[in-house]
């Protein structure tokens, strides 16, 4: 369960673009996330993107797999280009995320001893 609302489905190409450059906007840093849960800030929202972008991701292959997408399709470029770049940039923000927590967690626990 996620605690904020993605855009679902799949569209052309470029809403599909537009829609994870603002996801890549946040992970960097350019604007603020949809959501401020301390610590758990950066792995939630990366765990959802990730999410959200297996999801196009899964659709895309069944398009493909169906023939309604052909070799050349702009929607093939873009899930072999970019969103395979931003699924890999999804994944390194949230093993970053789970290492603030457990730093977070490792300093709770110094300050408790």
């Amino acid at each position: 369960m996620q605690k904020f609302p993605l855009k679902k489905g799949l569209s052309d190409a470029k809403d599909l673009h537009r829609e994870i450059d603002e996801y890549i906007n946040v992970l960097m840093g350019h604007i603020n996330p949809p959501i401020s849960d301390g610590v758990d800030t950066l792995f939630e929202v990366s765990s959802t993107y990730l999410a959200r972008a297996k999801e196009i991701e899964i659709k895309l292959l069944e398009r493909e797999r169906n023939g309604s997408i052909a070799t050349g399709d702009e929607l093939k470029k873009f899930r072999t280009g970019e969103l395979r770049s931003f699924i890999e940039l999804c994944k390194s923000a949230q093993n970053q995320g789970s290492r603030r927590i457990t730093m977070a967690l490792s300093e709770l626990n110094l300050k408790d001893n």
